[in-house]
């Protein structure tokens, strides 16, 4: 079987995702290539898209619930897009013959659906990397999706689509999850974590200020987020508060945490009910992040501390608490470790 991975590089969540796959997909002899080839066609979009949720994040929330409610606003959607596919992905078809396009973001579905169009045999699925569906990621000559909450079921099918082809597999997430190494010797102590997020946006500073004046030792993650990480290291923090780059062991780091603090996003959300941890949110993109944030709440694998954050982090943090526990039972109630896995196997089955 050949198999392309569609994707764009809006965000991380979308090609962490991507990457499972593909090791999924390579471990059962498939063929696999990926797909950035629209890049090109979403270079405005893009930059309009951090420049909304950055500056004007009230706007682009209005905006994000309109879109999710107006059937015109779709049909503009997947005519441009679609569009978009047919100059751009004959080329791209012809080169890889894919029996299975995967798309992790909705743009990509859209725009594929245009290829399949012309080549009927082409199979389509759309794998959702947050909590709920917005009706851009609708694409009626989709033969599958793959989610994660059962609501999610409910939101596509609200816009027809057949709940057969919608699995329940899970978001996909790196198989290192499911194998943490041994504990890291820096970490003994059980840190409070601090996600600075692949986009770096949302007030820092504000919230290790508040983590520092606590008894317990704290470890902010920029990842790549280099300008993140300046922002940080301008300010005097005590002893027991430390501010890291990239981490290579990150399943391992999530799994020894004491309690990780962040923002919504949907693979993060995979990965930590996954390492079974406790959850606090402290801010999220307007749109796709505060529907995360209700779904995270309403199913208990996560607690908002948006307004107290130094109480919901002591609530939590002590060993026996009932609300700690309460939370890591949910987590792993929830945790799909095999989320890729099962996605391939969906796949190969269609």
């Amino acid at each position: 079987m050949r198999v392309v991975i569609a994707s764009l590089p809006i965000g991380t969540g979308h090609d962490i995702a991507a990457r499972a796959l593909a090791e999924s997909f390579a471990a059962r002899g498939a063929e696999v290539e990926f797909s950035h080839h629209l890049v090109v066609k979403v270079r405005m979009a893009t930059r309009l898209y951090f420049f909304g949720i950055r500056f004007l994040p009230g706007v682009y929330g209005t905006l994000f619930r309109l879109g999710d409610r107006q059937r015109q606003l779709w049909q503009n959607h997947r005519r441009s897009w679609r569009q978009a596919g047919r100059e751009v992905l004959g080329p791209v078809y012809d080169a890889y013959r894919p029996d299975v396009v995967v798309a992790t973001h909705p743009f990509a579905l859209s725009a594929w659906s245009a290829i399949k169009e012309s080549h009927p045999n082409l199979k389509l699925v759309g794998v959702l990397t947050d909590l709920s569906v917005h009706q851009f990621w609708y694409e009626p000559t989709a033969d599958g999706y793959a989610v994660w909450m059962p609501e999610q079921v409910q939101d596509l099918a609200r816009w027809g689509y057949p709940t057969n082809k919608v699995w329940q597999t899970g978001i996909p997430i790196r198989s290192s999850f499911s194998f943490p190494s041994p504990l890291l010797e820096q970490l003994r102590h059980g840190p409070i974590v601090l996600l600075g997020g692949g986009l770096g946006m949302g007030p820092y500073v504000r919230i290790l200020r508040s983590l520092a004046e606590l008894p317990h030792p704290v470890l902010a993650i920029c990842g790549h987020n280099e300008k993140l990480r300046w922002a940080l290291d301008e300010h005097r923090w005590p002893e027991r508060v430390h501010i890291v780059g990239y981490i290579e062991h990150m399943p391992s780091l999530l799994k020894q945490a004491r309690l990780v603090v962040g923002k919504p996003g949907g693979v993060t959300a995979a990965e930590v009910c996954q390492s079974q941890v406790p959850w606090v949110l402290t801010h999220w993109i307007a749109g796709q992040e505060e529907a995360n944030r209700d779904r995270l709440v309403m199913h208990d694998l996560a607690v908002r501390g948006d307004n107290n954050l130094k109480k919901v982090v002591t609530e939590l943090i002590e060993e026996g608490s009932p609300a700690r526990q309460q939370m890591i039972d949910s987590q792993r109630l929830w945790a799909r470790p095999r989320a890729a896995d099962q996605l391939a196997e969906q796949v190969f089955s269609l």
